[in-house]
């Protein structure tokens, strides 16, 4: 009873908390870096432990990016990752073992799993300057008007 009044206590001020273009932008690129990785369901549940871990991120931009990163939006992304893995590993030797869709699942893996840590990495690099960049930019406006 008593984690469970802390954990609220904890969600009520994260809610009150004002957002800087440096938490929404950091909110939304660590969604996409989770989501970005293979990840599969498991992505809210990582995004909920991140939260816990860090309060000062933007929860809104980081659940955001998670609901932007569907399967649509990945499937591309999921491609090229393959790709950039091919690329790096190029023509190098299989590890043989006595069942041949081991063969296939090593090598396919080894070669995605690369290839979407370094788009994981640049893609949510430049999602958190882009937000911030695009948040700073509404935040003048709202100023203006």
């Amino acid at each position: 009873m008593r984690f469970k009044k802390k954990l609220e206590n904890y969600f009520n001020e994260v809610l009150r908390t004002k957002p800087e273009p440096h938490a929404v932008g950091l909110g939304f690129a660590v969604g996409t870096g989770i989501s970005i990785l293979p990840t599969p369901g498991i992505n809210i549940l990582l995004g909920f432990l991140i939260l816990l871990i860090f309060k000062k991120l933007n929860k809104y931009t980081l659940f955001g990016s998670i609901l932007f990163w569907n399967i649509l939006t990945l499937s591309p992304i999921y491609y090229l990752s393959y790709k950039i893995g091919d690329f790096i590993f190029g023509k190098t030797n299989i590890v043989t073992y006595d069942i041949t869709l081991l063969d296939h699942i090593y090598s396919f893996t080894r070669r995605f799993l690369v290839g979407d840590l370094i788009l994981a990495v640049v893609i949510s690099c430049l999602s958190y300057f882009l937000v911030k960049y695009v948040y700073m930019i509404i935040l003048k406006n709202k100023e203006i008007l």
